[in-house]
């Protein structure tokens, strides 16, 4: 068998010009004259414009695909080179073809031969000592963080995509079978789901998204019937992959799409004959790439004979990064964002300098700090100027004292609110329960109260998750706050739907202009999606059309396309159809299908039709009405014409057979690759047009926006919203839990006119989520992919300050002691916190149940192989969990158990629902089912309401609980083994969240010889012990039946007898 190697782009078919060649509408999308623009007077031309693909790194050797396993150094920075991008590499060899050297030439998805590559990629480490082709500086900085956010993103789908070409090279020599296991593994551990025998069913053209295909394939048994749509398969917007090899050549082709729809077996019935194959509808993931819609156009026309296969990669979302990735290429052009020199500096060792927001050094500004009263009915002037603590020490202490005095904030909040305020670049470190929200919306409301009111600014309030941003908008409303826009639809609190930007923008009086640049923009974009319909129509039927075969009759068939195009002449008073030219074809498509030219009424009847199809949601019915008679009076005048001329050889008098004839040898004068290539053309030009449309909408929008206080939205929506929010100058943005968002997302919120950035979280918490250990801080000091930019900069030698709130409002004080032995010494408790009320049934608030059962071994082949669980803990949090329901009054709402892994949230899901209704958040869910921890199709842990949560048990990790609180809190360690790993455990930012999160009552089950290896562990277990009745080692007797857990010294509180008895449980086997 031939080698299998990656599939080189082809030389366009098209006939190639330059810009300036071609009249400037059409480059841009849509050229009002048509066909009668001297410039634009083909649809096949190949553009070479900024959507063109960059040339691939120039490659020695082709990559090869090898039926071995690919393997990788596994989580160390062994799997990395570090030796220069592309030529610049030690060997002078690009790695592969998309092997740059600048990141802006990078495809963000990786091509076949990257796929194919069994090099190392290059991984440059942060370290400013270490080699780098660009000097220290933003472009450096740019470089690395997009090469890193690129890897953790691709990373899996090269992996995936590797072990589906294998697949596909091994099927080849099989037999095909009706059932097969379609649910895979890679050697990475990496699940995906691969359909085989796909075949092209239709081309199709969507009114945003451009050019579709209709792909169907075998559908295994388990899929069949409405099955397909409860297994996660095909997900609307989650990425996939098409994988070919050519029949003779063996290349290798990978296309990514987004799902679009999924049909099932009976939805494709009427196609197939029976229930064998299910079918996808796709659309292109890259909408710049014309030459993978070209291609899918020959393999529709078999101009292209290949194998296909159909990989599925779960929950993985184009969205999710291609938009941070490509905005950190457009920086990279111009580092042009706010702080750069700070951010990353030229010299690493620069001191940072501390200065006051721009906008707050005026002569006469002063912060109006008057809604932070207490007493509101206090008029007296309440104001601040920006005060440095080190320059004014006296009077920076006096203010503090005042705002103390004045107003709800405690200490550290008060410090914090001036500095922030007096710094242009500020950050907050809030540990848990501090308040650190609270702050943030004082901040934010002195911030708008101290503006000019001839000139207000909007704030943008950034965060990473939906929920995050959702809370911190939900107190600023209840602050007065009202002029609210909301960003992004994927928010799922009630409250904020009015305050979404289509809701306000549907609301906003449009001027006249913006009226007519909409309406031309929009009547571009339907012209081309008539095209597009036009073209895949022709190309899935393989009976072209009209928009196939104009530009070749009028080109080499002159008259014959007069006859047509005189038809539709119309007078120029017909301003719209002599515009746009939408309804061209008409006279073609009668005369196609056997029409007589003495039958006026049945072409006025094709011509309705097209009318109807085209104006029905853009014109009144008066409107229409009117549009119509124009039109078809100078039809029928120009049937006359026709009518008179129609004699002998005239194409009007040829039979239905002989114009099929006609058909048929123009249709073989065409060259098909062309007629493909024109596909991906009209493409581009719809793309381009809705572009322009967007722009149209977008000049609303920011309109809109411009007369808000508050812009709320996500990381990802900052990026993915980046033109719009830069066009307003903001000079202001406050990213909430900061921490947690990765340092190159929270530098795409940066715009260059930010004058105050204030960074607010805690990066002694949660880290971002990262799925590269590689890359992790863990595992080493030169990524650091997952440590945030307020990490960084917190722990930086460059005299970043960092402000630190010190006032806990959340935890009783025997809690908090455990937060205190670890990393927030510090922290000060609330006098409030005192009163909260003792656990009921339990004598204490805190205890650590310490015992040696082992963590369970499960079948490397099962799903639980990946992740950890410990059975004996399961049945203990359930009796436990029993005991407080069902003996001391609480509800299910108020206790809550926390694990580090997926293995063990899964069995204490299980385990629990019989005794009680059991709640998992979305994210727990879709981790245990992308691990096959729990069937797509489970209803385990749904809620419908919030009043559902009220009686629902919650079950959660630790990394998704993060912000959250609950009155009693069990923690379940899981690992108990002879080998001393601890695993999640050692990770100190998991540990501080675990040991926060409780208000009343906090107990900890778990192995203590073993996690006490870990120095934070230790320290809280040393705490424990210094109180006789708060570690208890639970004795074990196991026997075939049962399982005895006797704890001789824990003692609980009996609320019906008042007294302290010995705990008991008996907790039966599985």
């Amino acid at each position: 068998m031939a080698c299998a190697v990656a599939h080189r782009p082809d030389k366009p078919h098209l006939e190639s010009k330059t810009i300036e060649d071609v009249c400037n509408g059409y480059v841009l999308g849509y050229c009002e004259y048509q066909e009668d623009c001297p410039m634009s007077a083909s649809h096949c031309v190949y553009l070479i414009d900024e959507s063109a693909p960059p040339p691939p790194a120039p490659c020695k050797c082709p990559n090869v695909l090898s039926l071995e396993p690919r393997t990788s150094q596994g989580n160390t920075k062994a799997c990395f080179d570090n030796d220069g991008p592309g030529i610049l590499s030690s060997v002078q060899d690009a790695r592969h073809d998309n092997d740059q050297i600048l990141i802006q030439d990078i495809q963000i998805l990786p091509t076949s031969d990257e796929i194919l590559s069994r090099r190392r990629p290059y991984m440059p480490t942060k370290a400013h000592d270490q080699h780098h082709h660009l000097a220290s500086g933003p472009g450096r900085h740019l470089d690395i963080a997009f090469r890193h956010l690129r890897y953790e993103s691709v990373e899996p789908l090269i992996d995936m995509c590797y072990h589906a070409m294998q697949q596909l090279l091994v099927s080849r020599t099989q037999p095909k079978l009706l059932d097969y296991q379609f649910r895979l593994e890679t050697a990475q551990r990496r699940r995906f789901s691969l359909l085989r025998n796909v075949a092209f069913e239709e081309l199709m053209f969507h009114d945003y998204k451009g050019a579709m295909v209709r792909v169907s394939f075998d559908c295994p048994r388990a899929l069949q019937g409405g099955r397909i749509h409860q297994s996660g398969l095909f997900e609307e917007g989650m990425l996939c992959a098409l994988l070919g090899m050519h029949h003779e050549t063996n290349e290798l082709t990978t296309t990514f799409f987004q799902v679009h729809l999924r049909e099932s077996t009976d939805a494709m019935k009427s196609r197939t004959g029976n229930h064998k194959r299910a079918a996808v509808q796709l659309t292109f993931a890259d909408r710049h790439d014309t030459a993978s819609i070209s291609r899918c156009a020959a393999y529709m026309q078999r101009l292209i004979k290949s194998s296909f296969v159909l990989a599925d990669f779960p929950k993985v979302l184009l969205a999710g990064f291609a938009s941070h990735l490509d905005r950190l290429q457009k920086l990279a052009l111009d580092p042009d964002f706010a702080f750069a020199s700070r951010i990353a500096p030229c010299d690493p060792s620069a001191i940072v300098p501390v200065l006051p927001p721009k906008y707050a050094t005026g002569l006469n500004f002063q912060y109006n700090l008057q809604a932070l009263r207490a007493q509101r009915d206090d008029k007296a002037s309440f104001t601040m100027r920006p005060t440095r603590q080190t320059d004014a020490n006296d009077k920076f202490q006096l203010l503090v004292e005042e705002l103390i005095s004045n107003t709800t904030l405690d200490r550290g909040q008060a410090v914090a609110l001036v500095e922030t305020l007096s710094r242009d670049f500020a950050m907050t470190q809030g540990p848990p329960g501090t308040g650190k929200s609270f702050l943030g919306v004082a901040i934010a409301q002195v911030i708008l109260d101290s503006q000019n009111k001839a000139s207000p600014q909007a704030i943008l309030v950034a965060a990473q998750t939906n929920k995050a941003c959702d809370d911190f908008l939900h107190d600023l409303s209840q602050k007065a706050i009202t002029k609210i826009a909301r960003l992004g639809r994927a928010s799922k609190a009630e409250w904020i739907k009015p305050y979404f930007l289509r809701e306000l923008t549907s609301k906003m009086k449009l001027t006249t202009m913006e009226r007519h640049t909409v309406h031309v923009a929009r009547t571009q974009v339907d012209h081309l999606i008539r095209d597009g319909l036009g073209w895949a129509e022709a190309l899935s039927k393989k009976t072209l059309g009209w928009h196939s075969l104009r530009d070749h009759l009028k080109k080499h068939h002159t008259n014959i396309y007069d006859h047509f195009a005189g038809l539709e002449q119309i007078d120029s008073d017909v301003a719209d159809l002599r515009r746009t030219k939408r309804y061209s074809g008409f006279a073609y498509e009668f005369w196609a299908s056997g029409g007589d030219i003495k039958d006026v009424d049945a072409l006025l009847d094709v011509l309705d039709a097209l009318l109807g199809k085209c104006d029905a949601s853009n014109r009144s019915a008066s409107s229409n009405s009117r549009f119509k008679e124009q039109i078809f009076a100078a039809v029928k005048c120009n049937t006359r014409v026709e009518t008179a001329i129609a004699r002998g050889d005239h194409i009007w008098s040829l039979s239905f057979k002989e114009r099929q004839c006609l058909i048929t040898q123009w249709i073989g004068e065409l060259d098909s690759w062309k007629i493909c290539e024109g596909f991906g053309e009209i493409h581009r030009r719809h793309q381009k047009a809705l572009s322009r449309k967007q722009e149209a909408n977008q000049s609303i929008d920011a309109r809109v926006l411009a007369q808000q206080q508050i812009i709320g939205l996500t990381s990802t929506g900052v990026a993915q919203n980046w033109e719009l929010l830069n066009s307003l100058n903001l000079r202001t943005i406050i990213i909430e839990e900061a921490s947690q968002c990765l340092e190159s997302h929270t530098i795409c919120a940066l715009f260059s006119s930010v004058e105050h950035v204030i960074l607010i979280g805690d990066p002694l918490q949660l880290r971002p989520q990262i799925t590269q250990m590689a890359l992790s801080t863990e595992n080493s000091d030169d990524y650091c992919l997952d440590a945030s930019l307020f990490e960084r900069l917190m722990f930086s030698m460059c005299g970043f300050h960092v402000s630190k709130l010190n006032v806990q409002r959340r935890m009783h004080p025997e809690i908090a002691d455990l937060s205190r032995a670890g990393d927030y010494d510090y922290l000060v408790d609330h006098e409030l916190t005192t009163h909260n009320p003792p656990v009921v049934g339990m004598a204490d608030r805190t205890y650590w149940l310490d015992h040696k059962h082992e963590e369970d071994q499960p079948d490397p082949r099962s799903p639980m192989s990946d992740s950890r669980s410990n059975r004996f803990e399961v049945e203990f949090c359930t009796s436990m969990v029993r005991y407080l329901i069902e003996h001391n009054g609480y509800s299910m709402g108020q206790i809550v158990i926390l694990t580090p892994y997926n293995g063990q949230l899964a069995a204490l899901a299980v385990r629990l629902r019989e005794t009680c209704s059991v709640f998992l958040t979305e994210k727990d869910r879709e981790a245990l089912i992308s691990e096959d921890l729990l069937p797509a199709d489970s209803k385990l842990g749904c809620a419908k309401t919030s009043l559902d949560l009220s009686n629902m048990l919650r079950v959660a990790t630790v990394d998704n609980f993060q912000g959250e609180e609950a009155k009693v809190i069990i923690f379940s360690a899981v690992r108990s083994n002879m080998k001393g790993n601890v695993g999640f455990l050692k990770t100190r930012n998991r540990i501080n969240v675990a040991c926060s999160r409780a208000r009343d009552g906090f107990y900890i089950l778990g192995n203590a010889s073993l996690i006490g290896g870990v120095e934070h562990w230790a320290k809280i277990i040393k705490l424990a012990h210094s109180f006789a009745s708060r570690i208890f080692l639970v004795a074990t007797n196991v026997a075939k039946s049962a399982i005895q857990l006797t704890c001789t010294t824990m003692d609980v509180y009996c609320a019906q007898h008042h007294a302290r008895r010995a705990y008991h449980v008996v907790i039966n086997a599985l």
